[in-house]
């Protein structure tokens, strides 16, 4: 700021919260019907997800995100169901360089 010598604008280093994610443990994301799905080669397809998720009960549907290839979300009934999913499909290879990360 002009007119404030004092005022020195911080660098990124000297924020309060830098390297703060690295001290703070990892906390789970609550249970949700809808997952996370990250890690997907970029030409995988809906119906690609569809068949892995279609085998687990309550499974609804499969949204890609366009603009972002390798994540999308698949929807389950309730969260019971989705965890069940999760935890049978987490680390699921769709191809040999591409582990599913669900959250």
């Amino acid at each position: 700021m002009q007119g404030f010598p004092f005022y020195e604008k911080p660098m990124s280093s000297q924020l309060p919260f830098a390297g703060a994610k690295s001290m703070l443990p990892e906390v789970p994301a609550p249970p949700n019907n809808i997952l996370f799905i990250q890690n997907l080669p970029h030409d995988c397809t809906p119906m690609m997800l569809q068949m892995l998720f279609f085998r687990y009960p309550g499974f609804n549907e499969v949204r890609m995100v366009e603009a972002k290839p390798g994540i999308a979300f698949v929807e389950f009934g309730d969260e019971m169901q989705s965890t069940v999913a999760m935890q049978g499909l987490q680390g699921f290879k769709i191809t040999p360089q591409n582990l599913m990360l669900i959250t």
